[in-house]
């Protein structure tokens, strides 16, 4: 495995383990992973809608 595979691997288990992290302290977190679905164009979308801050 490349080093970016590695540094991509590991980014993704960093913010899992945030979210999880706040998941546990009653934190509400509104994610999407399903590129191409209403709720993901609403959340990384900071030019229309969008409540991701870019």
């Amino acid at each position: 495995m490349s080093n970016y595979e590695l540094q991509i691997l590991n980014t993704a288990r960093y913010y899992d383990d945030a979210i999880h992290a706040a998941e546990q302290e009653d934190i509400e977190v509104l994610s999407s992973v399903v590129p191409g679905s209403r709720l993901h164009e609403v959340i990384h979308n900071p030019v229309d809608s969008g409540i991701d801050e870019g």
